[in-house]
């Protein structure tokens, strides 16, 4: 990123908060690093200190809801914006965002948002929120809450720390002015809580001063730092306190800027977020409470559920004034190596993981995603219909994408677009509506056709038309096309060879999973297109676990004590009458019978798989299991990954085996499952349609008689076909960043 960007960074005020300092942190170390940051606010505390710095501040009633203060600022905001010349604009509260992400709409100017906190979403406050076009979190918490209430891309979110500067922030900071200021003695053992003062922050140091009279320390002096709009009653409390001792015991001392000092002075700090990890910064033991729950005594033990909220303690106890006391009292009892080991470890953590530098780069990556301005890669496919295989290379191809670009604006369309964007933490549309997928393709660089085998007509003609046209609407645009790692075929009308020749002769790259449908793509004459064969995206997924299978599987009466377990996945088709039925069901008993299998019905399209399910197994001696649940794709891999044996006549659930090194017998309904398990190096594949109970018993009797070999021919077979898988991904997104590929 070019030095000397013009970064506007806005926020509501600059008074004693988290939210506040993290941004005067951040606007620091931005100028430091040659860009030039102008901040908007308020007012408060802060403001000095930005402009001792040579950070310009512009005063911006950002402070509330008040409609005339948002007409205001919105006006004033966009003069700035103008005057300044300003490149990225950077809004870090729910005011500022909702008011900059209009003007952005009309303006266009990069746009960044920071969710330092979750928002109230009641009473339609939800629809007052906007967030920039990309976004950073303070935590993993936040990320996943973005995600869930607000639906934006994980690839448009990156997590970030509140940086701490360790060298204003130190034990070595000297406290001397704040002790004569208060008349704190040598003597005095001092807790410091720092926080605003207003009435959604303030709870914990109302219960802190609550409990002075129950600390069991002589010589105790409580520093209380921040204003708000709750001070008068914290303050009254205090003094009732006061009055109880007869001394001077809790102090307050308002809204600070020189929190480093006062936090130098403490024998002990209390409170939350970046006061908390400042305090460890200072090398001072810390117990985090705040209004939203309770951690305690920070050691090393409470390092996981600090991280994951940020150590705001989201979702943790409630804090009573009990536990404050508690803790306080343990502290207070340690021995002084025991006090001293928890402050070199906050100061170690800080130093380690909570740097400012960090802090910035994180910043500076999200600018560098917005200034990039991606053009959108949409994904056309059999997506939205609850099929497992179509989820699994969904889920496939979106990670690909994703290790070979940063932050890609991803948008699928879908049959089901809300379940999608759910799903996989991406933007998707309505499969059939033109319009959007119209004005989408306006902003589009790739479009990618696939996975699965989407150019065939057994299906429909009419499903053959839906891609083919897709792919058509994106060449008009200019927009480059890619078929990803396709099946094709079969195609038997000479109309629909002519239309897929004509279409596809004109894309730019097609990858294929197989062979076949090479030699399929030449047969129809399509030879223009840059072509390679890969393999199915799925074996680019990262690798099952067997275990989580197994305890997957108990929640559907898998027994425990099964010697082995088999895998049978089914599917309705034109010749899957009563005698497939029997047939299928007659080698179930037979695996049972000699090989202690117990069946397991895996539907991978719940509502078209099931139903022959139950119908085989009620012609079954043997007892049986059925998933009648959907399962998401990892689930269903680690599933396949748990079996003994697969028969499969879905190709996924052979993919998801081979995946697994399970060993597997193909059902062949379609040219597809025969070319799989060629290409897989898998030798027992039966024609669906014309089998007969006693081949597959032997298939059977092969499989266990050959079992290890079996095993060791696919753990070759699913390292070359994972190598191969991920060269999809690498190629779609050279594709998508240079116009073309060397193959």
């Amino acid at each position: 990123m070019k030095d000397n960007l013009n970064i506007l960074l806005s926020l509501m005020q600059l008074d004693i908060g988290g939210a506040e300092t993290h941004v005067v942190e951040l606007a620091k170390e931005l100028k430091r690093r040659g860009l030039n940051p102008i901040v908007t606010s308020n007012g408060g505390v802060y403001v000095q200190e930005l402009e001792n710095e040579g950070i310009k501040h512009y005063c911006v009633p950002l402070q509330n809801k008040n409609p005339l203060n948002m007409i205001r600022s919105a006006k004033l905001l966009k003069k700035i914006i103008t005057d300044e010349k300003i490149d990225i604009v950077h809004s870090h509260a729910r005011i500022p965002s909702f008011i900059l992400g209009k003007l952005h709409k009309r303006m266009r100017f990069p746009f960044v948002t920071t969710a330092h906190w979750v928002f109230n979403t009641k009473y339609g406050l939800k629809y007052i929120t906007e967030w920039g076009e990309k976004t950073v979190a303070v935590s993993e918490d936040i990320k996943t809450y973005l995600m869930d209430n607000y639906h934006i891309p994980e690839s448009d979110i990156r997590v970030t720390i509140n940086g701490i500067d360790t060298d204003r922030f130190s034990p070595d900071t000297d406290a001397s002015e704040i002790r004569s200021e208060f008349g704190l003695s040598e003597d005095d053992t001092i807790i410091v809580y720092v926080s605003r003062m207003d009435e959604s922050r303030s709870l914990v140091a109302k219960q802190l001063i609550s409990v002075v009279p129950d600390i069991d320390m002589p010589n105790l002096k409580v520093l209380i730092v921040g204003g708000g709009d709750d001070f008068d009653n914290v303050s009254a409390l205090a003094s009732a306190v006061n009055e109880r001792l007869g001394k001077n015991t809790v102090i307050l001392t308002g809204g600070r800027t020189d929190i480093n000092k006062l936090v130098a002075a403490g024998d002990l700090f209390i409170g939350v977020s970046r006061a908390a990890l400042e305090a460890m910064a200072a090398e001072k033991p810390v117990i985090i409470a705040g209004n939203e729950g309770y951690i305690g005594l920070f050691d090393e033990s409470k390092l996981g559920v600090g991280i994951d909220t940020n150590f705001c303690c989201r979702g943790c106890a409630e804090s009573t004034p009990e536990l404050i006391l508690n803790d306080i009292n343990r502290f207070f009892r340690m021995d002084d190596a025991s006090r001293h080991k928890l402050a070199v470890y906050g100061r170690e953590l800080i130093k380690r993981e909570y740097s400012v530098a960090r802090m910035a780069d994180d910043s500076i990556k999200v600018y560098e995603w917005a200034l990039d301005k991606n053009d959108e890669i949409l994904i056309s496919g059999y997506y939205g219909f609850k099929n497992s295989g179509d989820d699994a290379l969904l889920m496939s191809i979106i990670n690909d994408i994703r290790r070979f670009k940063e932050s890609p604006n991803i948008v699928v369309l879908s049959s089901n677009p809300s379940e999608t964007i759910k799903q996989y933490r991406v933007k998707a549309i309505n499969r059939l509506n033109a319009f959007k997928i119209a004005r989408h393709l306006n902003s589009a660089g790739l479009l990618i056709s696939g996975g699965g085998t989407l150019i065939q007509d057994s299906t429909s003609t009419q499903s053959l038309i839906y891609y083919l046209t897709v792919i058509r609407a994106a060449l008009k645009r200019g927009v480059k096309v890619m078929l990803y790692s396709n099946g094709i075929g079969p195609l038997r009308s000479r109309s629909n060879i002519k239309r897929a020749k004509k279409v596809l002769s004109m894309v730019d790259l097609i990858t294929l999973r197989d062979p076949e449908a090479r030699d399929t793509l030449n047969n129809i004459g399509v030879t223009g297109p840059k072509t390679i064969v890969t393999a199915d995206p799925v074996f680019g997924t990262e690798p099952a676990d067997p275990e989580f299978g197994k305890k997957l599987l108990k929640r559907f009466n898998v027994p425990d004590d099964a010697k082995r377990i088999m895998g049978i996945s089914v599917r309705r088709t034109h010749s899957t009458d009563q005698a497939f039925e029997n047939t299928v069901a007659s080698v179930c008993d037979y695996a049972a019978e000699k090989y202690g299998c117990h069946p397991v019905f895996i539907p991978m399209q719940t509502n078209r798989d099931e139903g022959i399910s139950r119908s085989i197994i009620s012609k079954m001696k043997t007892k049986a299991s059925i998933i009648d649940v959907r399962l998401d794709v990892k689930e269903m891999i680690a599933v396949s990954a748990a079996l003994d044996l697969c028969l499969g006549m879905r190709l996924h659930s052979l993919i998801y085996a081979t995946c697994g090194n399970v060993p597997l017998i193909g059902l062949a309904y379609d040219p597809k499952i025969k070319s799989f398990m060629d290409y897989a190096g898998q030798k027992l594949c039966i024609n669906a349609e014309s089998m007969n109970t006693a081949d597959i018993e032997s298939m059977l009797d092969y499989c266990f008689e050959h079992y290890d070999e079996i095993k060791e021919e696919l753990t070759k077979s699913y390292e070359f076909l994972k190598s191969k898988a991920e060269l999809n991904g690498k190629l779609a997104v050279e594709l998508y960043e240079k116009g073309g590929v060397e193959l």
